[in-house]
């Protein structure tokens, strides 16, 4: 197909020499050891090595660079789903954005067990302090000398 593509161009115009694509497509087939490379491989090395074939390093990298398949990005929305119910759904999307991060990695073992468990009875902890002081006065004494 890609053949094909270089072959329409150079019989546009002839300007084949100076498009970037075409020039790329004129290049032929890079092999090592008479097997295709792996081409996300190759283009990183020539952004390395600074050839940046008139742009199209970067447009390569941008599409070799994307996943595959979706599924990823569906288990995400499939999980935001489930977290915010109809009975949260005046969530703010910093409490959203917070609590998924924070269940992704609880679920895929990035935190530490027991640590949100002693996170929430400080928290609680904290509210019993705060509620405890609700109403007296604080008493300061000095000393006088």
């Amino acid at each position: 197909m890609l053949a094909g593509l270089g072959s329409a161009a150079a019989a546009r115009d002839g300007h084949s020499l100076s498009d970037p694509f075409d020039m790329w497509l004129r290049g032929g087939l890079v092999l090592n050891d008479g097997n295709p490379v792996n081409p996300l491989k190759w283009w990183m090395k020539q952004k390395r090595t600074g050839n940046t074939h008139g742009g199209l390093v970067h447009m390569a990298l941008d599409v070799l660079s994307c996943p595959a398949t979706s599924v990823d990005v569906e288990r995400a929305f499939s999980f935001g789903r489930d977290y915010v119910t109809s009975k949260r759904h005046r969530l703010a999307p910093k409490s959203v954005s917070r609590g998924m991060t924070v269940a992704f990695y609880s679920k895929n073992q990035k935190i530490p067990e027991g640590i949100l468990s002693r996170w929430k009875h400080g928290l609680k902890e904290d509210h019993k302090m705060q509620r405890k002081g609700k109403g007296k006065r604080k008493i300061i004494v000095v000393d006088e000398d």
